[in-house]
């Protein structure tokens, strides 16, 4: 009876019950969090709650990388780079852009970055700035055309989560376009660092740079912390 009662709920009903309940328990999620005190992070049941909130399951960040996104974002003196947007922009808006520390968010899809902006503002999360970048090709590569004359010179650190794996050149075009604005002491944080194409990025980044990996590994994936 209850199998036959659901089918007779039009499909955008449910969709729209199923999106309310997302929406206020990604609130009460991001609420608690601004509620701890500065630099705490949050438990993983905490982040648990933020993911099935966020909803997007076939890219959800991991929790190992979400804890260090914040660990890195409470302590940096910024500016900070996002390559490719998310929950870890509202996670840089409330761990370094309540902290006076500003981020500048790069994506290339007009839906995703109209859905970050209005959960940013929605939500009242400072300090973040997403522009919408489109891919363009350098050569050999793709990668994003960021907005170079907004941009601040200098960056501390570097979310780098994009653009997608299926990108030529993966994303390798970070340092080559934005290289030059990184502060001699910046950290890189690239996820899905078990993944080939981001295996032949950090190569060609040790290589052409004098980069230094260090690899997180855990069975849900890996990220690598790059620094010079």
């Amino acid at each position: 009876m209850i199998n036959q009662l659901k089918r007779l709920v039009p499909t955008q009903v449910k969709r729209s019950a199923k999106e309310a309940l997302s929406e206020r328990r990604l609130r009460r999620a991001l609420l608690r969090i601004s509620e701890l005190s500065e630099g705490q992070l949050p438990s993983r049941e905490l982040l648990h709650e933020l993911q099935l909130g966020w909803g997007n399951d076939g890219f959800a960040a991991r929790y190992d990388y979400l804890e260090e996104v914040i660990e890195r974002a409470a302590k940096t003196r910024g500016p900070i780079l996002e390559c490719g947007t998310g929950l870890t922009s509202l996670l840089l808006g409330l761990y370094a852009g309540r902290r006076g520390v500003q981020t500048w968010s790069l994506e290339h899809i007009p839906e995703w970055h109209a859905r970050v902006t209005a959960a940013l503002h929605r939500h009242r999360i400072p300090g973040v700035d997403v522009y919408l970048a489109p891919l363009q090709e350098y050569g050999d590569f793709h990668w994003y055309d960021p907005p170079l004359d907004v941009l601040p010179e200098n960056f501390s650190l570097v979310v780098c989560d994009g653009p997608p794996g299926t990108t030529h050149g993966g994303r390798y075009g970070l340092l080559p376009v934005l290289g030059t604005r990184l502060d001699e002491d910046a950290l890189i944080l690239l996820d899905d660092a078990d993944r080939k194409g981001e295996t032949d990025v950090l190569r060609r980044w040790v290589s052409e740079r004098n980069m230094r990996v260090t690899l997180r590994t855990a069975p849900t994936g890996a990220f690598a912390l790059v620094t010079c």
